[in-house]
């Protein structure tokens, strides 16, 4: 389990950061409610793959934007084998 100032710090640079998170959501979702699942799954995984940032290789807003689309690509892939098939 991970202490509270990794917690505190995730919350605070994700609320800092929070428009990378409902840009991505907003590309690749046409209702309002596939927007807020993919904000609410980027933010999900934004979390579990926080211990593994490492700010020596990448800025936290480059992360969180790759995180963000490769979440937003995965939804998208779901849905769409969702519908067909």
């Amino acid at each position: 389990m991970r202490d509270k100032p990794d917690q505190r710090r995730f919350e605070m640079l994700l609320r800092a950061h929070q428009g990378i998170v409902f840009k991505v959501a907003g590309v690749f979702a046409y209702s309002m409610h596939d927007r807020e699942d993919i904000a609410q799954e980027i933010a999900a995984q934004l979390w579990r793959s926080f211990a593994s940032f490492d700010e020596r290789r990448a800025k936290f807003t480059t992360w969180m934007y790759r995180v963000a689309l490769n979440v937003a690509i995965s939804h998208a892939r779901r849905k769409q084998h969702d519908i067909s098939g």
